[in-house]
């Protein structure tokens, strides 16, 4: 009986950390093409980087479900832009530890022909 339950018990627990090994996969995947598509729309002439990075802030809370501190940052560099995002995330379920995800995408700047 006892060997039962500690069956179990690490059964649920492998499952938990299963669970949240693919949802923080997702979490980053999610925070990747977001940060992406921003650093790629700041790249253009004339783009406001602050409404961009408020933009990016906007969206990653939206799509990142459980991101608590979330810092962005985006960077015009002599030829490029650089983005870059630090979530401190939360999985669903019982929280072993949280777990934090950075993400840095770097884009050339877009120039008139």
């Amino acid at each position: 009986m006892l060997e039962e339950v500690a069956a179990m018990a690490a059964t649920f627990l492998l499952l938990t950390v299963m669970v949240q090994v693919a949802t923080a996969m997702t979490a980053r995947s999610a925070t990747d093409a977001a940060v992406a598509a921003a650093t790629r729309r700041a790249a253009l002439p004339e783009t406001d980087l602050a409404l961009e990075e408020a933009r990016l802030k906007e969206t990653i809370t939206a799509i990142v479900p459980g991101a608590t501190a979330v810092t962005v940052d985006i960077q015009l560099r002599a030829e490029a832009v650089v983005g870059l995002v630090h979530i401190e995330w939360t999985p669903p379920g019982p929280v072993l530890v949280p777990i934090d995800i950075s993400v840095t995408a770097e884009v050339p700047l877009a120039v008139a022909p």
